[in-house]
């Protein structure tokens, strides 16, 4: 799959759409350099005192290992640039969206009030504190070179620059000193030459200004940022997401990735649950996917549909490049299950589990302890048996007390069961040899001359005791034998006969 080069323009009207049966206002949007959206620049978090953010991939091309590099570094009088810092940039886009509207191009310099930037992000300047700290912030920002090789993409030259740069070239505030050796009138920012020229290519995206500002989590505002160029890569693919592993969404971001899936939840999960409330994403999904990372897999809502509408999307066909490893992943050829790990990923989805986590649930847990979890699931009180399922084979719970015993009862039944059989099968046996001994038997008698039968029927009435041959003279004075008394009789003769061959032997 090849990226996408984005070219986006703006929408001057607003517009309302539903969600949850609310209205949300689309506000004029802003131009923001799409590489800038993507790569990380700015901290997240005050208490972040990092000096330096870098982004690496690499990726085998042809036989031969590829590397793109993106670094932020801070000068060290100044800091790193943090939240603070963003928020001034992004009031300075919407400088630069202005100008770009109105006359179609940016140029050098850009004049603007420290005033006009403070009403813009929404705070006072009262006190003069705001004041410092903007332009402390335009001056740290000025100062944190950017390295990147190969990691830039420059939309008008359709290629990957490597270069050593700033977002600003330089910032002068009103009294000081020009080249000219005049004093500036008014403040005045210059641009970098690839920051510059990446805007006037139209290398943009739309960025809904007011949306962005009322995000409470600054990740929110990240996430949105990201996925906002993402998504289009999507938009006409049904029921497709966006997926990222975790260590690689928190270099984007930048973040501290934790090492334990609880808290890298517990991390990401606000702003994932902002972006839900809000609109921007239908939903979001974590898995683990049978390895130490987990991806995270989101879908966009109807804001993020909605914004997509009011930009146009333009294609570059002729660009000879790779995906970047946060972008989705190809979709050609999908995992190869066995019948049997399919049965079981229907089953679960059957639960309510969702297709994705029951695929990777099947990847990497022992397929007999699922299907003893989806029996277990019933002895217990979970509301939401697929949630609590889902946890439990993750987290590699005991399976219920109760389910247990039952699964013991169960297999002390079947224990019964397969004894009575062996036992039934081996008395079966045992008839079979008496019942094949007696014929045996009978075989060699009927075989003998008669002169012989007639001794062993006598000495078979001679083994009689008294009580049975009273009643073989009283039965055969009436010319017939009941079954009870030839039954003995033939025993008798059986025993004879065993006997003799016994002594033969």
């Amino acid at each position: 799959m090849k990226r996408e080069i984005l070219d986006f323009e703006t929408s001057k009207s607003t517009t309302e759409i539903a969600i949850n049966n609310k209205k949300i206002d689309l506000a004029k949007t802003i131009r923001s350099e799409v590489n800038l959206l993507l790569l990380p620049f700015f901290t997240l978090e005050r208490k972040d005192k990092r000096l330096e953010t870098e982004y690496r991939e690499i990726k085998q091309e042809e036989g031969l290992k590829k590397e793109k590099i993106w670094n932020v570094s801070a000068n060290p009088k100044y800091g790193y640039p943090g939240p603070f810092d963003r928020e001034v940039h992004k009031a300075i886009e919407q400088i630069l969206s202005e100008i770009f509207q109105e006359k179609g191009k940016i140029e050098n310099p850009i004049p603007f009030s420290i005033y006009d930037l403070c009403d813009r992000m929404g705070i006072t300047t009262s006190g003069g504190k705001n004041y410092r700290e903007v332009k402390r912030a335009l001056e740290r920002i000025k100062v944190t070179a950017i390295k990147s090789e190969k990691a830039f993409y420059l939309k008008d030259k359709k290629e990957w620059t490597s270069s050593i740069f700033s977002l600003y070239d330089g910032v002068i505030f009103r009294g000081e000193q020009l080249e000219d050796g005049s004093l500036a009138e008014i403040n005045l920012l210059f641009l970098s030459d690839l920051y510059l020229g990446s805007l006037n290519s139209r290398y943009t995206k739309p960025i809904d200004y007011a949306y962005w500002q009322s995000l409470k989590s600054k990740i929110a505002s990240r996430l949105y940022e990201i996925l906002g160029v993402m998504f289009y890569g999507i938009q006409h693919k049904k029921d497709c997401d966006i997926h990222f592993k975790y260590t690689t969404l928190c270099q984007l971001l930048p973040l501290i990735p934790y090492k334990y899936f609880s808290d890298a939840k517990r991390q990401l999960n606000p702003a994932h649950k902002e972006l839900k409330d809000t609109g921007f994403i239908s939903n979001y999904e974590w898995s683990e996917n049978g390895k130490k990372d987990w991806l995270i897999h989101y879908w966009p809502g109807e804001r993020a549909k909605e914004e997509i509408k009011k930009a146009k999307l333009k294609g570059i066909n002729n660009i000879n490049h790779q995906d970047r490893e946060y972008l989705p992943e190809p979709q050609e050829e999908g995992e190869k299950y066995s019948e049997e790990q399919v049965n079981l990923i229907n089953k679960l989805v059957k639960l309510n589990v969702s297709k994705i986590t029951a695929e990777n649930l099947v990847k990497s847990k022992d397929q007999e302890l699922i299907k003893e979890w989806m029996e277990a699931i019933n002895y217990t009180d979970a509301k939401d048996r697929a949630a609590y399922l889902v946890k439990a084979l993750r987290e590699n719970w005991q399976l219920p007390e109760e389910y247990l015993k039952g699964k013991e009862e169960f297999r002390a039944k079947e224990e019964q069961e397969k004894a009575n059989i062996l036992k039934k099968k081996k008395q079966e046996r045992k008839d079979k040899e008496i019942r094949e001994e007696k014929e045996k038997l009978d075989q060699i008698y009927y075989s003998l001359d008669p002169v012989k039968q007639k001794e062993i029927d006598r000495e078979v009435e001679n083994r009689l005791d008294d009580f049975w041959k009273s009643q073989l003279n009283k039965q055969r004075s009436k010319g017939k034998l009941s079954k009870i008394l030839q039954t003995a009789l033939d025993e008798k003769r059986r025993e004879i006969i065993k006997n003799q061959i016994n002594i033969d032997l």
